[in-house]
Parts: C-alpha cells; structure tokens; sequence
C-alpha cells in the first residue's frame, strides 16, 4: 500500500478515536433521511408527519441567513477575493495547451482524515490553459492548503499540493512541469486460457476507493479482439483496477503499485459468471423496493470482487456477474438499519435479508418568542451525551418547507438525541434530549428556535486608525486551524460559524449566534491578525469586544535550495507561533517561485519553528518530507514591523 494511504489510514483512526468520545461514530449518510422536499403550501391538506421526508442540504448550502455576511454599512458586502494563475509545460519546457487545471481544497496531499466518499467537490474550480500554457482562477476564497490537479491527454497527471492563495491579490504559482508516464498493459483470458475480447477495465486510484469510494477521475478502457488492454500515462501511486466482460464474474485487483521507474505488464484472469440473488423485506415481511445490496467476495483481497445490485418492486435482487466462491452481502435503504448476510455461496438464488427499521422521530420547529411555526428550517440530530455542548453533528442536515413547521427524520439507533434546528433570522437551537428506543416513532419533539445572541467591536491600527474589511470569523472556543480541525468538515460543538467584515469605521457586528463560549478571528491581509478566546455568549446580549488594535506583523523571506544546490521552485516554507496557553495558535505557510524564494509577510510577532519541503506532489514519499521538516528546523523571532531577510534552507538528501 501506498505510504500516504498508510498515513492516511493511520490518521483516519486517530480522528475515529476522536470522535469515540463524541458518544459514537456518525452513521452512513445513506441511513439518513430521504431525498425529497415536503412542499405543504396553503390549502393543501398535510400528510402525517411521519411521512414528511427532507431534502438532504449540500456540505457548501446552508439555511439562508446562517453564515451571510455582516456589515454595518452594506450588509451585503462579499469578501474580497483573490486569483491565482501560472504556467502548465511539458518535458521539453514548452508551454501546454488544453492541459485540464482543477483547483480544490481535497487533494490526497491536502486532506489526509476526510472521507473519499464524502469528499465535496461543488468548491473546486476548473479550467484549461491557453496556447501559452497559462491556466487562471478568479475569486478564490483564501486559503493556504490548496492543491491542483494537472491533466493532459498525452501526459502523465500531477497533484501539486500547498498551494497558498492571499486574500485581495494576483497569486502568481511557479511553472509546473508534465512529464511521460507509465504505461500499463496486460492480456485479459478466461480461466481456460482463452483470451476474452470486448473486456471493460476500469482504473482507478486506490486512496479514493477505501470505504467503497470511486475515483471521479478513473480511466477506462475496453480490451480488443485478442484481449489486449493498455492504459497509457499513468502517475505513480497505487490503483484498483476492475474488469468485467459479459458472460463472466466481476473482478478487481486492488493491489497495482505505479512506481513510476517502467512500464507495467498485468495479465488477467476471469472466471465464468454465477448468479446471486434473493430477496430484501422489512421486519415484518413487506418487500422493499430500491434497496442497494451489495456483495463482497470473502478470501483474497488482491483478486476479489465488490458488485452491486437494486431491489425491484417486490423486493428481489440478481447479480449475474459474480464467479464462483463465497461472498457477504449488505444491504442499505433509507431508514432501515444496513442489513447483512455473512457468508453466501455463488448460485444462491433465494438469500432472505430483513432490514430493521431505524427508529424516527418527529416534530414541529416554532418561534422561541411567540410559538408559531416556522415555514423553512433544517434539522439534523445530536447524540446526547454527558455534555452536551461538545457533541458531533450526526448526518447531513436535511432541509424541510412545511408551513406547520413539522419536520421527520431518523435516528441512526436507539438512544439519548437532541434534534438541531437552523432556520432564517434565528440562531441554530436544540430540542430537550429525548429517549428513543429500536423500531420506535416517537413524536411531540418541539424545537424553539430564538434569535441568539451576537458579538460585536471595533478595529484600529497601530496609530488609532479604523481599519476597514477586516474579516471576523466566530467559531468553536477550541479551534485551532490545524489540519485536523480543517478536515473534519463539522467541529464538535453548538457554536455557530459566521463571517462578518468591518465597515469603515472599523465596526463589526454578528448576531444569530447559539449560546455557547467562543472564539473570534480577526484577519486582514495587511496586518498580523488576531483571535480572541473565551468570548461568552448569551442570550439576547451583544458581547462589545472594544477595540482591537492589529499590528503591522513581520516579514520572512529567503531562497529555498535542492540537495544539488539548484533553487527549488514550489518548495514550501512553513512557520508555526507557539503561543501561550490562551493565545490563538498562528501558522503561515508560503511557496518559493520560479527562483525559489518566498516571502511570508504580516506575521505576529514572537517566536516561530520554521522549516522548509520539497514540493508536496500526490504519489511521492510523504517520508521525505519528514525528513525535510528535521533537517531544517530551527527557531526565528520576529518583532513588529521587521523585515527578516536571509532565511534560506539547503535540503539535503
């Protein structure tokens, strides 16, 4: 296996501990909610509220209101934003044209404890260079853990990780270079040695295949009348390759390591096609349409099979494409708890798999102040813990319109639940915690969504000067930006998360905000920025922060150098603040150019470890950059409005 999916893995189990503490794991997204909106208007007749279902909300969507802007003077205001652009060339150094360019918060280098499968792709933005290589983005949102994805028809894909974008500037990104990769070929036979034309191979990359994920940018390919098969300009990693051919089972090789040193040769063997099949009914018989089942091969886990089959109108599934052995079968459907039979022989045609049904619960969302109902909100649960502060979101929130403000979601399993509510002018609110036992439709949940209670401040330069668009950022008092904090995607706890930018009197305000402790960020990219910890908020009550004075911040800049002692353009430079225990940790991250050097401006002042890597490319030794990290280490201090200059690195071998 590949080092990163081995560090991957390895973090994915140190975020799965995390959340252990959260009173369990969050369940599937598929044994959460349904899929279509309850349109009740006027003069309608309602259904019974159990049979309201919602739309599930996209990571990115939020209930409008929830995480708009704030400004004392254009409420509407967007933040500033900012472009990147370079050079994409080939081997030879000369400009690529057509080359595929995608801009993404998730590459493999970037987000090591997220779920492929789960992985939201509506940010990404895509583009293709010019007749002078030149690939361009406009308003992107700041951020320094980006990575690009690089692909042309005649060479091999490349990941380019740590990419920093500023806030309010033209990013300039040094060239990156396409080079020829590996190609992979092989001869596809039956188990009888003749060669199977017309095969269907699909390639994949194996870090976005665990947990049943797939590769949205998977290569296919289709086997010809001799049964040869031939993938061209692979990059190095590890991949999944999936074969089938009518009349044949299934079959997916997990194990094909790219190395990059060569041209690979992989033959193939199928096995003639068994069937599998049987039916899928609920506790109490009744069959159930349009359940995913799914059959896993039991024994080799480098020549296995995964294939998948939907349930009909009474129930029943056929696999036709399974080779002979011994298999476990899942099976999932909204609202029912996932179903499985351990071990089932190729040839079974009558498996019988009963679904629980999940418990449910069911409810109405009012007016905290005046007890009327409120027409558009979502809802989603929380366990409920011993502390019920600290808890994890369960599922994707689900969106309901009902103008009795009723709502109907399931429960991943009995137990202690709270149900969440976001709605439009109010700040997200919990119901009591409730008890909810196994098949149970438990109802009368009441929500009462109030209004919150709101931060606000002013914020002055050095010389006492309003400074205007700053960003204000309110979020969970523990935060702490960290890679592990970015990729949970919803940090435990009720603090909301707004964004808010000063007017030019330097004044911000937030309001809709849930009770809770927190932490606000205060940023602009002319200055060092600033957070404040411990930030009480309550009910109906605006906590007046004063005034925050910014400080010009540091510049650090230097040339990063190759172990042959050449510049190393996209090398990346990283300075970490180890703050006091109620300080606000900062970390500040930079990407040499085409000379190598980088600059890092607007720092905090105090003491740093800083260090430098070679370019964070998807597929490379993630151990060379540990290495990296020790071998050029070292503390700096920065004072208010120093220039630092002189900070190079030498990487060694």
């Amino acid at each position: 296996m590949r080092p990163i999916v081995v560090l991957g893995l390895v973090l994915a189990a140190v975020a799965a501990l995390f959340f252990a503490f959260q009173e369990g794991p969050a369940p599937a997204p598929d044994a959460l909610g349904g899929t279509n909106t309850s349109n009740v208007g006027e003069g309608d007749t309602p259904s019974e509220p159990t049979e309201l279902e919602g739309e599930t909300i996209n990571k990115r969507e939020q209930i409008e209101g929830r995480t708009d802007a704030v400004d004392l003077e254009t409420p509407t205001a967007a933040p500033t934003k900012a472009g990147l652009t370079g050079i994409i060339v080939g081997p030879d150094e000369k400009p690529l044209k057509d080359a595929r360019v995608v801009l993404t918060r998730h590459g493999t280098t970037s987000a090591l404890f997220i779920d492929p499968t789960e992985v939201d792709r509506s940010r990404d933005k895509t583009t293709k260079t010019n007749a002078s290589g030149q690939y361009s983005f406009t308003r992107v949102e700041a951020f320094d853990r980006y990575a690009l994805l690089i692909s042309h028809a005649e060479f091999a894909p490349l990941e380019e990780g740590g990419i920093v974008v500023v806030e309010g500037e033209l990013n300039e990104l040094h060239p990156i270079q396409l080079n020829k990769g590996v190609t992979l070929s092989g001869v596809v036979r039956d188990s009888a040695g003749n060669t199977v034309p017309k095969a269907q191979l699909e390639l994949g990359q194996m870090a976005l295949a665990i947990g049943g994920g797939t590769d949205p940018n998977s290569l296919t390919v289709v086997a010809d009348d001799m049964g040869e098969y031939e993938f061209k300009n692979l990059a190095k990693g590890n991949f999944v390759l999936q074969v089938q051919a009518d009349g044949y089972g299934q079959v997916t090789l997990s194990q094909i390591h790219v190395a990059g040193d060569g041209d690979m040769t992989r033959d193939i063997t199928l096995d003639l096609a068994m069937a599998l099949g049987g039916v899928v009914t609920d506790e109490n018989g009744v069959p159930l349409k349009d359940v995913k089942v799914t059959a896993y091969s039991i024994g080799n886990r480098e020549n296995r099979t995964q294939t998948q089959a939907q349930t009909d109108a009474k129930g029943e599934f056929l696999m036709h494409n399974v080779p002979a052995g011994h298999y476990t079968l899942r099976a999932q459907a909204t609202g029912f708890r996932i179903g499985q039979v351990a071990r089932a022989e190729a040839g079974e045609m009558h498996l019988q798999i009963a679904l629980m049904s999940l418990p449910k619960v069911s409810g109405q969302v009012v007016d905290a102040a005046t007890g009327s109902p409120l027409r558009r909100f979502s809802v989603s649960l929380r366990h409920a813990g011993p502390d019920t502060i600290n808890t994890v979101r369960i599922g994707k929130p689900l969106l309901f319109t009902d103008e009795q403000g009723r709502f109907s979601l399931p429960c991943p399993k009995a137990g202690n639940f709270m149900v969440e509510a976001d709605a439009p002018d109010h700040a997200s609110s919990l119901s009591d915690v409730f008890t909810i036992a196994d098949g149970q439709e438990l109802g009368g949940i009441t929500v009462h969504c109030t209004k919150g209670g709101g931060i606000k401040g002013i914020v002055m330069d050095s010389n006492g000067k309003p400074v205007a668009q700053v960003k204000i950022t309110t979020r969970d008092d523990r935060w702490t930006g960290s890679d592990f904090d970015i990729s949970l995607g919803t940090f435990p706890g009720i603090a909301t998360v707004k964004t808010s930018r000063t007017n030019s009197r330097g004044e911000f305000s937030i309001d809709g905000l849930t009770p809770t402790i927190y932490l606000v960020e205060i940023e602009h990219k002319q200055f060092a920025g600033a957070a404040v910890r411990n930030v009480i908020v309550t009910e109906a009550v605006a906590v007046d922060l004063g005034e925050r004075v910014l400080a010009r911040g540091a510049m650090v800049s230097g040339t990063v150098r190759s172990p042959s002692g050449s510049v190393l353009p996209g090398s990346v430079v990283t300075m970490m603040l180890q703050p006091a225990a109620d300080e606000f940790p900062a970390r500040y991250t930079a990407k040499a150019n085409k000379e190598g050097r980088f600059r890092i401006t607007n720092t905090r002042p105090g003491t740093y470890w800083i260090h430098a890597t070679r370019p964070i490319r998807g597929g490379g030794n993630p151990f060379a950059h540990s290495s990296d990290i020790q071998n050029t280490r070292r503390r700096i201090t920065v004072g208010d409005g120093q220039d630092l200059q002189g900070q190079d690195f030498d990487l060694a071998n």
